[in-house]
Formats: C-alpha cells, sequence, structure tokens
C-alpha cells in the first residue's frame, strides 16, 4: 500500500526539484574561462559583509571549520549554494572507520594512498583521523565501538577496529548544526561563491564573491577562507575532463547537486595545485529516465534488494555484459559496463537495460525505497517508488511488451542477440551454473512469464575525491607546495584519498581536516583593507 503523501510533503519535493534543475545547469558551465579568475580587491565595488573567516560550503567540514574557527575568537559566515544545508554528509551513511594508534594507521594510509601523499601528510591525516573520537566525545556525541574490519581492505594482513558514529549522516549533520547554531555562527544559504578575491602582489585571499539570490555581493574575510563546497560529481563537462568523457547522461550523483566543482575553479584560479582529480566512488544502478528528470540518482541499489531473480543486465547487442550480482559499492577495479571497445570506439555497454520478467515485477519494487536512510533522493523524499513498479510503467520510465521481440523494438536492441541471451540465461538457471559470469545459483531465475520489461539503466557515482592539494594544517599549495595565504581546504574538495578509498573515511576525514582548517585561519593577521 502507498503511503499517503500529504500538500506540504508534496512542495517541499517541487521546491527539491526546482533546486536541483537550477544547481544541474550551473553544473553545465563547467570549466567556463570567465568564471577562472581572482578579483583584485582594489576592484571590489563595496564590501557588503565582512568577517574574519569565510567557509564556503555548510557540510560536515564546513560546519566543523565554523565551529573551530568560533571557537578560537573569529567572527564566522558561512556560504551555502543550495537552499538546504548539509551537502554529502547530511545525505551519507554517517560511519566512521577509524584506526586505534597513529602509528598503525600511518601504516595503513600509507598502503591506501599508492604514493600520492608525502610522508608529513600522512602523519598529519593519521595523527587527525585518531582524534576524532575524542572530538565527538567533546562535542557530547555517543560513540559505539564496532568490530574489527578484517576487510578493509583485503591486501592488508592486520585488523584495524573501528569506532562507527551511531547516527546517519543526516541525523549526525542535525548534530553538528546545533553545534553551529549553538554558537549563533552566521550562515546565508542560496549563496553561490563565484570566485575569490586576492591581492595581486601577494597571492592573499581575503574575500569572496558572490550571489545571493540573484543579488552580488562581496563578502571581507579578513583572516581566511575555507573551501569546504565538495567534489564535482554534478558537473558532467568537468567529470568528462579528468575521467570518463562522453558518459554525460549515463552518470548521475548519489549525494547533494550542488557539488559542481566550483572549489576546484576558485582555487585553481588562486594558483592551486590540484591534486587526486580522478579519484571517485561508485555507488550501484539507478533509473537513468527519472535520474535524469531529477538531476540525482533515483531508484539507486538496482537490483540488490531483489526478492526474486527474473533478470538480467543486457547492451544494445542484447548481450549480458557481467555477473548482475556483483556489488560495485565502492569499488576500485574497473567496471564491467565502463569498458570501452579501441576498435569501435565505444563503450559497448551503454546504453544498458535492465530486463525482467512479470514474476520480477510482482516481487517488489525493483529500487530503494525513500524509507532507506541514505542518498540524496531518499532523504530529501524526492521521489517514491512504487511497491508494484506499475507507477513507473505508466511513466514510460519502465517499458513494457507481451514478447521480447516487441521490447527489443521498443527499446531499440538487438533482437536475436537478446532472444539468445534469454535463452541462455534460462539454461544456466536450470543447470543452476551460470558459465559465462558465475551469478550464484539462487539468485538465478528464468525469465519466461510474460509481459516482460525494461529499464533503463544509470550508474551511480558517490562522490569525487579530487581538487586543491592542502597539507596536515588545511593550507591550499601551489604548484611548488608553498601555502597560498590564507586560503584553506578541508573535506571531499580535495581529500587525502587519490587512490584506494577507505570506505567510512570521508565522513571524519570532514570532521577532522574541517576543525583544523578552522582553528588555522582563525589566528592569522587581520586584513584591513
Amino acid at each position: 500500500m502507498k503511503k499517503k503523501v500529504d500538500r506540504q510533503d508534496v512542495n517541499r519535493r517541487t521546491f527539491i526539484k526546482g533546486a536541483v534543475a537550477g544547481i544541474g545547469a550551473i553544473g553545465m558551465a563547467g570549466l567556463s574561462a570567465a568564471e577562472a579568475k581572482t578579483i583584485n580587491p582594489q576592484q571590489v565595488p563595496r564590501w557588503d559583509y565582512a568577517s574574519d573567516v569565510v567557509v564556503i560550503g555548510y557540510g560536515a567540514a564546513g560546519g566543523n571549520a565554523a565551529i573551530a574557527a568560533h571557537d578560537a575568537g573569529a567572527k564566522v559566515l558561512v556560504l551555502e549554494k543550495m537552499p538546504m544545508a548539509g551537502g554529502n554528509s547530511g545525505v551519507c551513511h554517517g560511519g566512521m572507520v577509524i584506526p586505534d594508534s597513529v602509528s598503525g594507521a600511518i601504516e595503513y594510509y600509507r598502503k591506501l594512498s599508492f604514493d600520492t601523499v608525502d610522508e608529513e601528510m600522512l602523519k598529519g591525516f593519521a595523527e587527525a583521523m585518531v582524534g576524532v573520537p575524542d572530538l565527538l566525545r567533546r562535542f557530547g556525541a555517543t560513540l559505539r565501538i564496532g568490530k574489527r574490519t578484517p576487510d578493509f581492505p583485503t591486501l592488508l594482513k592486520y585488523i584495524l577496529p573501528a569506532f562507527r558514529f551511531n547516527p546517519t549522516g543526516k541525523e549526525g549533520f542535525d548534530f553538528l548544526s546545533g553545534l553551529v547554531e549553538k554558537r549563533g555562527i552566521k550562515i546565508m544559504l542560496k549563496t553561490s561563491a563565484k570566485g575569490l578575491i586576492q591581492i595581486p602582489e601577494t597571492g592573499e585571499v581575503v574575500g569572496v564573491k558572490a550571489e545571493n539570490e540573484g543579488r552580488e555581493i562581496y563578502i571581507k574575510a579578513e583572516r581566511g577562507v575555507v573551501l569546504s563546497c565538495g567534489g564535482y560529481e554534478n558537473n558532467p563537462e568537468m567529470f568528462g575532463y579528468y575521467n570518463y568523457p562522453g558518459l554525460r547522461d549515463f552518470i548521475f550523483p548519489y549525494g547533494t547537486p550542488g557539488n559542481t566543482g566550483d572549489g576546484l575553479k576558485m582555487a585553481s584560479a588562486a594558483g592551486a595545485y590540484l591534486w587526486h582529480t580522478a579519484a571517485l566512488q561508485w555507488a550501484s544502478f539507478c533509473a537513468k529516465a527519472p535520474s535524469k528528470h531529477f538531476g540525482v540518482a533515483v531508484g539507486a541499489r538496482i537490483p540488490w534488494n531483489a526478492r526474486a531473480g527474473n533478470f538480467i543486465f543486457i547492451n544494445k547487442y542484447g548481450k549480458r555484459f557481467m555477473n548482475e550480482k556483483k556489488s560495485i559499492y565502492h569499488y576500485k577495479g574497473p567496471l564491467d559496463i565502463l569498458s570501452f571497445d579501441h576498435e569501435r570506439a565505444e563503450y559497448p555497454h551503454v546504453p544498458a537495460y535492465l530486463i525482467f520478467d512479470e514474476v520480477f515485477r510482482q516481487s517488489g519494487p525493483i529500487s530503494a525505497k525513500p524509507s532507506d536512510p541514505v542518498g540524496y533522493a531518499m532523504v530529501h523524499n524526492i521521489y517514491a517508488w512504487s511497491d508494484d513498479n506499475r507507477a513507473e510503467i505508466e511513466k514510460g520510465w519502465i517499458i513494457k511488451a507481451d514478447t521480447i521481440a516487441d521490447l527489443t523494438e521498443r527499446i531499440k536492441v538487438d533482437r536475436r542477440g537478446l532472444e539468445e541471451t534469454i535463452g541462455k540465461f534460462n539454461t544456466y538457471c536450470s543447470s543452476g551454473k551460470d558459465v559465462e559470469f558465475n551469478r550464484s545459483r539462487g539468485s538465478m531465475g528464468p525469465i519466461e512469464a510474460h509481459p516482460y520489461y525494461a529499464l533503463e539503466l544509470g550508474l551511480v557515482l558517490v562522490n569525487t575525491q579530487g581538487g586543491p592539494k592542502h597539507n596536515k594544517d588545511g593550507q591550499v599549495l601551489d604548484p611548488d607546495n608553498k601555502p597560498i595565504p590564507r586560503l584553506y581546504a578541508a573535506g571531499e574538495l580535495g581529500s587525502f584519498f587519490g587512490f584506494l578509498y577507505q570506505v567510512g573515511s570521508n565522513y571524519p576525514e570532514a570532521w577532522a581536516f574541517g576543525r583544523i582548517a578552522g582553528r588555522q585561519a582563525a589566528p592569522e593577521k587581520p586584513f584591513k583593507g
């Protein structure tokens, strides 16, 4: 039975949908030369606001930076482009996987980083991460020590214990934002940072040009600016530059649509050296049509919540290309679906489709439900997937046909290829052995109960890690590894993780380095220009 949706909920979804659409348009701007500039303070027509420390982006990193700077005696102003705070922090799992000793952490993170960070940063990162549980306790949080985790990752021969902060990311951010509000720190939502104000002769960053609901404003930062505005996962142009070109309409963010690479553009314009820009984390598959409509991943985790096995993934040639039950969540190996055919100069498995029969359709919703505690679409209730998938069929997101031949005609897939593929798969179901992709016996069911269905898939991107390189004090560095005066970075923007990512680490990293950046910016010598 569908849950009743009240008028307030509908209005909220409409509001969020409009915000998502607007942010998506911003993301299309990419790396435009017009935006990639800093501003000389002598060209500032007026100072609309002034603060000691200006924090750009209000997630866990920004919140911690604001608290630390405030507690060090600085006046703080936080800018957030979205109409709501939280960023990726507010829609994540909220888990924290943290080593219990600095020496063990250094060795562990060294093996993860594959020489993408130096020893000084390794030591600073290890110390900061190990200190997060004490930080949380000082804030009044309740901690639960979890089990040791020998599979994070399996290549290591020793076991690390893990602390896990009890709430989800949303509850954790609510806890953090309560601490910010208690301190009376000023927050400006719907305010997009457009450029940094920088003294040409010294390189000092002394302010921010921003836009607040269509109005151009200039904000003086007398002591420093902290960039904590996330990655570039919702900027298709930038994503194509750094990772997979040609997949603009296939990859969708699991987190906030506000992460459009603004921090990379502003920092690089100020002379920052970028690192880890190719590092990213995948989640799962989603439904392409609604994801494209809303601008964020909708229908995530297809089909791992499946109650029946009567389904396969196929490409435009009608061929399977992977074990459909293989998890790609935070997976670092090459993804089957993104393999590239050099001779044909194409991604042969894009577009891709979930093909299933009536048994699978009746088994329950093929995607995660809004009641799940993570993901932007779920936390903000953007769309409630129907229990029997009928609403999605009516919307045309799921294609229905009485025969396989008719289905292939509707989705423009090779008919003979798909008919042969389904025949093989049904044989594997009978024998209990998938000789092509080794899908387990219990996860397979024959595709034979008409009508038949097809859902075009999208790929879900958790986040990106790259951005301005920074040191253990959060200072943004130039190509000579010298700090750019008064400019700091924290969180996913310029994350420590340049290659292998430890699941459950971006969240505590945001807490740790947000605090470091705010604490370091607060005592800077005041700029009075």
